[in-house]
C-alpha cells in the first residue's frame, strides 16, 4: 500500500463530506470535474443519504460531480468499487516483475468512458488503487 499523503485542502474537503455525511471519510482525489471520497466499507448507503440529498449537497458546495468509493479488504472487490458505475468482465491482478498490476476488461463501448478525458478517470483510479491496496498500475483492456 502507498503512503497517504493529504494537502490541507485535501483534509478540508474530507472535513467537510464527513460533517455532511456523518461517515468517517478516510481519503478523497479530484481531478477537473469531480472529487472522488474513499469510505470505510459498509458506510456508502449512509454517505449517500436519502434520495442522495448528501451527493447533491456536496456537489453544490464543491461545484462538482462527487462519487463515493467504498474501500474492500479484497484488492479485487476494492478495484471493481473502483470503477463502479462501470461493469467489468474480468479482472486479474498479476505480478509483473516487482509490481502488482490489476488488468481490467471492460466493455469496449465504456472503455472510454473508463479512462475519461485525457486518462483523469483512469488516473484517479490509478491513484487510489496504490494508496489503498498492494496494486502498483491498473491496466484496461
Amino acid at each position: 500500500m502507498g503512503e497517504i499523503t493529504l494537502s490541507n485542502e485535501e483534509m478540508q474537503k474530507i472535513r467537510i463530506a464527513s460533517d455532511v455525511t456523518k461517515v468517517d471519510v478516510v481519503d478523497c482525489v479530484e481531478t477537473e470535474d469531480k472529487i472522488i471520497f474513499v469510505l470505510k466499507k459498509g458506510f456508502i448507503i449512509f454517505a449517500l443519504g436519502r434520495n442522495a440529498r448528501n451527493v447533491d449537497t456536496l456537489r453544490k458546495f464543491f461545484k462538482k460531480n462527487v462519487r463515493f468509493v467504498e474501500l474492500d479488504d479484497d484488492e479485487e472487490k476494492f478495484i471493481v468499487n473502483l470503477f463502479k458505475p462501470f461493469k467489468i468482465e474480468s479482472i486479474t491482478i498479476e505480478k509483473v516483475g516487482k509490481r502488482n498490476v490489476a488488468k481490467v476488461e471492460v466493455n469496449s463501448r465504456d472503455k472510454s468512458k473508463v479512462i475519461g478525458k485525457n486518462g483523469r478517470n483512469i488516473n484517479a483510479i490509478r491513484e487510489l488503487a496504490k494508496r489503498h491496496s498492494s496494486v502498483d498500475d491498473v491496466q484496461i483492456l
